[in-house]
């Protein structure tokens, strides 16, 4: 047998497309969570999420046979992940109002001690979703993978299957036409606690 043939995880992805029920239980115990999170941030609501996770580990299942163990199992399987959110996100936004989908997403945010500060907060959030649904759509991506979901330069080019220099260039416009609607709705002082996540990348 060769190295690839014998490795844990491409082992793993063949006793679970055969049908074995402690492999694929192991799968969803390593990627589970894992898959959720990134299903929230581009559903927008608990319930699209979990719909959302099934069909991902759904399509997992039927593909685990393609599985090649040429590189791991983990980066394999959440850019297919990633491809099925990004097109899930992708029909969302025509079908669905920012609104909708923003103020779900605030509420499952965690209650801080400051009320006035967490209302500004949340007055903020919301801001930045719906300037993101006004947005175009190549643009509004690159800010939910960099900036909402904390992918790196390299994970967003790879997942929108785009040059790295075009996700910097992307980025940076993203950043500037949302702090600018942000700005339009909130006022000047709206755009601070964003400032972070509209720093220009650099190389």
């Amino acid at each position: 047998m060769t190295a690839l043939s014998t490795s844990p995880d491409l082992l793993l992805a063949r006793r679970a497309a055969g049908g074995r029920a402690e492999a694929w239980e192991e799968l969803l115990a390593l990627y589970g969570e894992r898959v959720y999170n990134l299903a929230f941030h581009f559903a927008g609501s608990a319930q699209d999420a979990e719909d959302l996770t099934q069909e991902v580990f759904l399509r997992l299942y039927q593909n685990l046979r393609l599985y090649r163990g040429d590189v791991p199992l983990a980066g394999w399987a959440m850019r297919l992940s990633r491809n099925l959110c990004i097109d899930h996100y992708r029909r969302a936004r025509r079908e669905r109002r920012g609104e909708a989908l923003s103020d779900e997403v605030l509420a499952q945010l965690p209650a801080g001690d400051d009320p006035q500060a967490e209302a500004q907060k949340r007055q903020q959030l919301r801001a930045v979703y719906r300037g993101l649904e006004e947005m175009s759509e190549e643009l509004a991506e690159v800010v939910v993978l960099r900036d909402l979901q904390g992918w790196s330069l390299e994970e967003t080019a790879a997942c929108l299957d785009v040059p790295l220099g075009t996700v910097k260039s992307r980025l940076h416009r993203a950043r500037l036409e949302l702090a600018g609607r942000v700005t339009a709705r909130l006022g000047p002082r709206g755009v601070p606690a964003l400032a972070p996540a509209m720093e220009v990348e650099t190389c």
